[in-house]
């Protein structure tokens, strides 16, 4: 099985990395080719497009910030579907949109590809770890082919459905996440401006109710004044922003959402864009006047 991974980025990199090291026959591209250099230096074969890609292989991952560059990737000059053959399969693990992700299937089938969309969750930490969480949609017996090679960067694989289900589920998980992070920094920065000690703060929050997954993350990164990427505030921005747009065409309020998209836009505009997503505690410091740090774990 001839395999290929297009987007060697901060994720895409680790991720193709875990493939190689387990031993299968790996073929990359990206926009710059330097970025591929640590994987080519150990093996893997470099193609200049995607539609190289596409002759070459029978099953293509992609890695990518959004879904325009997935569009671009599929459909532009010498794009995936120029090379598409029969019984291909194509699995893309961006966090994309959701009529994006039904018209690329819709596209493949009429070639006899099978598309999957499947995006991931578990952060750069589980790219490099090679734990992530697949979260899948598409035809099951598709999944099932490339299962074993799913695993060799992730520990967990939800089958959630048919095409568009996967970018729906995560879609979900991170609008939960990102909107938590939010009202987090504005509480912590509330506390710390009202005279409390961040540390204390913390210490109550986490034994508390508003103890959560990111929460556990803030003493090597917040506390510390550590903003560096990670995952970038950009692509937190974006993603509320497809949920946003999924809620409009299915007609679902959501509020808090659209307010969490505001505050994540205005750091954005600030010069938060590409540091990572708990920065919007640095744009909110700045507003205020406060630092949330502390010299404790």
């Amino acid at each position: 099985m001839e395999i290929g991974f297009i987007g060697i980025g901060r994720m895409g990199s680790q991720m193709a990395r875990h493939i190689l090291e387990t031993g299968y026959d790996l073929t990359v591209n990206d926009l710059r080719k330097e970025a591929a250099v640590s994987l080519l230096e150990k093996g893997a074969k470099w193609v200049d497009t995607p539609r190289d890609m596409a002759e070459t292989c029978d099953v293509v991952f992609s890695s990518l910030p959004g879904p325009e560059e997935v569009q671009k990737v599929v459909y532009g000059v010498d794009g995936l579907i120029e090379g598409w053959k029969a019984g291909d399969i194509y699995a893309d693990m961006s966090t994309n949109s959701h009529d994006l992700v039904v018209q690329i299937a819709g596209d493949a089938v009429k070639k006899g590809v099978s598309f999957l969309d499947s995006p991931v969750t578990g952060g750069t930490k589980g790219a490099e770890e090679g734990n992530l969480v697949f979260i899948v949609g598409g035809e099951k017996a598709s999944l099932v082919k490339i299962e074993d090679i799913l695993h060799t960067m992730g520990k967990k694989i939800y089958h959630v459905g048919d095409t568009g289900s996967g970018t729906v589920a995560k879609l979900v998980n991170n609008v939960i996440s990102i909107t938590s992070n939010a009202i987090m920094a504005e509480a912590f920065v509330l506390g710390v401006k009202a005279g409390v000690d961040p540390q204390m703060l913390y210490e109550v929050a986490i034994n508390g109710t508003a103890n959560n997954w990111d929460l556990e993350k803030y003493p090597d990164s917040v506390f510390i004044g550590d903003f560096e990427p990670g995952f970038r505030l950009s692509l937190a921005s974006k993603d509320v922003g497809l949920a946003l747009q999924l809620g409009r065409k299915l007609g679902v309020p959501l509020p808090v959402a659209s307010a969490v998209d505001q505050s994540y836009l205005a750091a954005k505009a600030a010069g938060f864009g590409d540091k990572q997503l708990y920065s919007i505690f640095e744009y909110l410091e700045n507003l205020v006047g406060v630092r949330v740090r502390t010299t404790r774990k």
